[in-house]
C-alpha cells in the first residue's frame, strides 16, 4: 500500500494532537500500577482467548501470570520505548482519547467482545500509528504469556533442554 505525503502528515498531526490531548509525554519509565493492570488484564483476556483456560479460577490464574510476564517484559525496555509505551497507555487511560481512538467504555466495564473489537480495528487500521499500537500490545502480551513456563504445556513445549556438563 502506498502512503502519500498528505496521509503521512495527517497521521502524524493526528497522533501528535492525541498525545498532547492525553498529556501522555510525562513519564519516561513505564509502570504497571493498578489502573494499568486492569487495562493489561482486559487486553490479555481478549488476545489470549483460546490460548488460556476458558473460565473460572484457571483463567484468572493464567491472566495474572500473563500480566506478571507483561510487567517483566516492559521492565527490560529501553527508556525511549518505555516512554512510547507510556504514551500509548496514556491514550488508553484518558477517557476522551480512549473513547475517540479505541471506542471503549471505562476499562472496568469493557467486555472481552468490546476489547476484541477495538484490537481488531487497530490491527487492520489504515493508520500506521494505530497498527503500531496494536503490534506493541500484541508483542508484549504474547511475551508476557509465552515467556512463562506455565504457558508451555498449552503449546506442547517441554521447556529448554537440560545442558548440564
Amino acid at each position: 500500500m502506498y502512503v502519500t505525503r498528505r496521509e503521512l502528515l495527517k497521521t502524524g498531526a493526528a497522533g501528535a494532537a492525541l498525545l498532547t490531548l492525553a498529556d501522555c509525554a510525562r513519564a519516561s519509565r513505564f509502570r504497571v500500577d493498578a489502573d494499568r493492570r486492569t487495562i493489561v488484564t482486559r487486553i490479555a483476556d481478549a488476545m489470549l482467548d483460546g490460548a488460556i483456560p476458558p473460565g473460572g479460577a484457571a483463567r484468572e490464574t493464567a491472566l495474572a501470570t500473563a500480566v506478571s510476564g507483561f510487567s517483566t517484559a516492559v521492565a527490560g525496555l529501553t527508556p525511549s520505548v518505555a516512554q512510547e509505551l507510556s504514551q500509548l497507555f496514556g491514550l488508553l487511560e484518558f477517557a476522551p482519547t480512549r473513547r475517540i481512538v479505541a471506542g471503549l467504555p471505562p476499562w472496568k466495564d469493557a467486555t472481552r467482545a468490546d476489547v476484541s473489537a477495538f484490537l481488531t480495528r487497530w490491527r487492520f487500521s489504515s493508520f500506521a500509528l494505530l497498527r503500531s499500537g496494536y503490534d506493541a500490545l500484541h508483542e508484549l502480551i504474547m511475551a508476557g504469556w509465552y515467556g512463562q513456563s506455565a504457558a508451555w504445556v498449552h503449546i506442547g513445549y517441554p521447556g529448554p533442554p537440560d545442558v548440564t556438563l
